[in-house]
Formats: structure tokens, C-alpha cells, sequence
């Protein structure tokens, strides 16, 4: 058995696969600041590595009904995404603006020390884009751009089959759209994350996103999201542009 973990800004989502392709079973529940999460996360993992559960499943390609077992066996490996920056030579998230006490933790140890099984953490957007573009809409795809726009906004790049890592991952959510504008939670003036991420959106009207929707507000923030992917394509060149996250649900993005 092999298991997920999608630390988001908001949500951390566990979830259990058999085969290493389709996810049979998930847990979520809310991000808090770092030991609290770690804690939820390591119950989490130890609620799937347990004697045989039956479980629908929550995402396959392969079975479209019908019930299946989803533990059974111990758990095998453990992969853990992250919102960035995060180093691609020390593997430790720099400063996500969007997560509290996760800086500088190491987290691929302290996960291994505790289940005793291998830890991979990778950059959220690039695990998602390898992800496209080996079994969703980037397939046969060169090069995959994925931007994610949820809580924050993050990009993954995917190049011959590879994650694209440069020195600290590609972060299109911070690139500059207008230097006199609203102030990012990572420091930066007028990025894109601080113009059409949900959490700018939210700070901007104080309600949530999908409360607004279709308003003055969104479709600003949609127009200038719209810059960033533009100035993202020609940054990047790719073949194609998978657009994911919480946000993304919305036919209208």
C-alpha cells in the first residue's frame, strides 16, 4: 500500500492507493500550525496501515464500481506534497507564506522516523504536474505547465518527462504583475498570489471566494490571472497549460 499526503494551505488531504495509480481512500482535515498537523498526518497514515478496510473508491480510472480493500498489507512508501518555495537541494520548505511552523522542518525525516517506511516530499505543483503529465491531460505533452490557484498560486514544470526543479522549483504565483500593488504574504509587492490567489480574494472583500463569484472582484482577479499565465507561456514555452486547485473547480477560470 502506498500513501499520499497533500499538505494544502487550508487542507491536508491522506490518501490510500493499492496499485500506486488509483487512490481508494482519503482522509482530510483542516491545516493548523505545524505540530498540531504533523500529529493529525501520523494518525492519519496509521488509520490506513491497519488490518484490511473495505473502501470506495475515491478517484480510479481502473474500477468504476464496487468495493475494495484497501489496506491489507503494511504501507510501503509515503509521498508528501508541499506548497513552496521549496529547495530542491535540501528538500525543505524556505518560507511558504501560506503554511505556519512548516519552514525550515524536516519533514521527510521526522515522517520516516515515525512510520519507518521511505518519505519522498516534493513541491505540491510539481508533484501535480508529473502527475498530469503522466496520466492526466498532459500526457504525450512536452513540455507540461501546471499552475495550481487555490489558497495561494503555484506552478510545476515538467520537461521530458522530469520535474523541472532549477534552484528552488518554478513559482510563476510570485512573479511580478505591478510593482505599486497589494503587498504577498511572502513579502513581495503586487505578485500574482497577491492579486488572484483565493486568499487575496478573500483579504479583498472578506468573504470567501466561491461567495463572490462573478463579481467585480473575481473577474479582476481572473483578468489578471489570465497576465500571469500568459507571461507563464511565453516564460516557459509549453505544449500545453493544465490549470488545477481549489479554484479551478469554477468553469468560468
Amino acid at each position: 500500500m502506498y500513501i499520499g499526503i497533500d499538505i494544502g494551505g487550508t487542507h491536508i488531504r491522506v490518501g490510500a492507493s493499492v496499485d500506486g495509480k488509483n487512490l481508494y481512500e482519503k482522509l482530510d482535515f483542516p491545516t493548523k500550525e505545524f505540530e498540531d498537523s504533523f500529529k493529525e498526518i501520523i494518525n492519519a497514515v496509521k488509520t490506513f496501515d491497519s488490518p484490511a478496510r473495505n473502501a470506495t473508491p475515491a478517484r480510479s480510472d481502473a474500477a468504476s464500481s464496487g468495493e475494495h480493500s484497501v489496506a491489507g498489507g503494511k504501507v510501503k512508501s509515503v509521498g508528501v506534497s508541499v506548497p513552496g518555495p521549496l529547495s530542491a537541494k535540501t528538500n525543505l520548505v524556505l518560507s511558504s507564506p501560506n503554511l505556519k511552523g512548516f519552514n525550515e522542518k524536516p519533514l521527510a525525516e521526522m515522517l520516516k522516523e515515525n512510520l519507518q517506511v521511505p518519505v519522498k516530499v516534493e513541491h505540491d505543483a510539481s508533484a501535480a504536474a508529473l502527475a498530469e503529465a503522466t496520466l492526466g491531460a498532459g500526457k504525450g505533452k512536452n513540455p507540461v505547465l501546471y499552475i495550481t490557484v487555490s489558497t495561494g498560486i503555484g506552478s510545476g514544470l515538467i520537461v521530458d518527462g522530469k520535474i523541472y526543479r532549477g534552484l528552488y522549483n518554478p513559482e510563476a504565483g510570485h512573479q511580478i504583475i505591478d510593482t505599486h500593488g497589494p503587498k504577498c504574504r511572502c513579502g513581495q509587492g503586487g505578485d500574482l498570489e497577491a492579486f488572484s490567489s483565493g486568499e487575496s480574494i478573500k483579504t479583498k472583500v472578506g468573504r470567501h471566494p466561491k461567495e463572490v463569484e462573478g463579481s467585480r472582484e473575481w473577474y479582476d482577479a481572473l483578468d489578471i490571472l489570465a497576465i500571469g499565465i500568459t507571461n507563464s507561456i511565453l516564460h516557459y514555452s509549453p505544449e500545453i497549460v493544465v490549470i488545477g486547485g481549489g479554484m479551478s473547480k469554477n468553469q468560468k477560470i
